[in-house]
């Protein structure tokens, strides 16, 4: 039998962890590998950790995009509450960003605040709902990015552009658009470093990057499908794979899906290629940059969550 520890914090204190404050209680248990120390707190406790740090700080015109952020983010946890393992979400991008103590903001708070138990449902029960930075001019449904999981309707391409313009309430995003460039050696480098997790292809002796080729768009107009042509073979990468496989040369993997791109050949081999995108992130769900632009608008945050999650209702947790 495992034993479990429970470390809770005298008074009003906050408890410290490798040098970062946090509220709530620590539960430590034993694993095979070491300990698991659990951070466990009310929600919204919970939310002052991670609003700041999903949304950043806005000005004062920017609020309803903050309130949009704590009541997404707020959705998303109770969703994923779960008595299938020792914790319920992780503390990075997995699930939500989560800092403790020092990442809380006063903007924030009130937003969590004046949002209490506030939640975005969908035939009466909280809903899966994901964010992204930037979606460059339309958000996507899921089945075109996360291709292997089934689409539902609230999650479904939903139009950025603001009325009546060509502009996009997003464009404002520092990674609206964006240009990613590989020589042939820079190529090679991730195609053989990332590819064989995304396919068939062998872990060595890919050989030259010969051809790449789009196959078709998805109704967002993201590219669907990219099939890369080597010495060894033929291999094709599907919707968010793409990102993990055309990372840069630090391994951060490519901004969006949304993209067009240029190829060059010399010898038999790929020698350039030109990625020329939008956005940042998935591209499902609520777009933050573009919340912030409607936020500027004047919409408020039930506006901005019923417009980016089609057919939803804002509402109060039961219970």
């Amino acid at each position: 039998m495992r034993t479990v520890t429970f470390v809770k914090p005298l008074g009003a204190s906050v408890l410290i962890w490798n040098g970062k404050k946090y509220r709530g209680e620590f539960v430590i248990s034993q694993t095979d590998s070491g300990f698991l120390v659990v951070n466990s707190l009310p929600m919204d406790s919970y939310l002052r950790g991670v609003v700041p740090l999903e949304i950043g700080n806005r000005t004062a015109a920017e609020f309803a995009a903050v309130q949009a952020q704590a009541v997404a983010a707020r959705t998303y946890a109770y969703k994923h509450l779960t008595n299938s393992r020792a914790f319920d979400m992780y503390a990075t991008v997995q699930d939500q960003v989560y800092g403790g103590v020092d990442a809380e903001k006063p903007q924030a708070d009130t937003a969590i605040m004046t949002t209490r138990d506030v939640v975005v449902l969908y035939n009466g029960q909280p809903i899966t709902t994901p964010y992204h930075s930037t979606c460059g001019g339309s958000t996507a449904a899921v089945s075109e990015v996360w291709y292997d999981q089934p689409d539902q309707p609230y999650l479904r391409p939903v139009s950025d552009r603001i009325p009546g313009t060509n502009n996009f309430y997003c464009d404002s995003s520092p990674r609206f658009s964006w240009t990613q460039s590989y020589d042939a050696a820079g190529l090679r480098a991730v195609m053989e470093k990332y590819l064989a997790a995304y396919t068939k292809a062998p872990k060595n002796g890919l050989g030259k990057i010969t051809d790449i080729r789009e196959q078709g768009r998805t109704p967002s107009g993201r590219i669907a499908a990219l099939t890369v042509q080597t010495e060894s073979g033929s291999y094709t990468l599907r919707g968010n794979d793409i990102r993990f496989v055309l990372r840069d040369p630090k391994g951060t993997i490519l901004n969006s899906t949304f993209f067009s791109f240029t190829r060059e050949t010399s010898g038999g081999e790929v020698s350039s290629l030109t990625v020329s995108g939008r956005g940042y992130g998935h591209g499902i769900g609520m777009c933050q940059w573009g919340a912030i632009g409607r936020a500027r608008a004047g919409q408020n945050y039930r506006t901005i969550l019923e417009t980016y999650y089609p057919g939803t209702t804002i509402g109060r947790i039961a219970g």
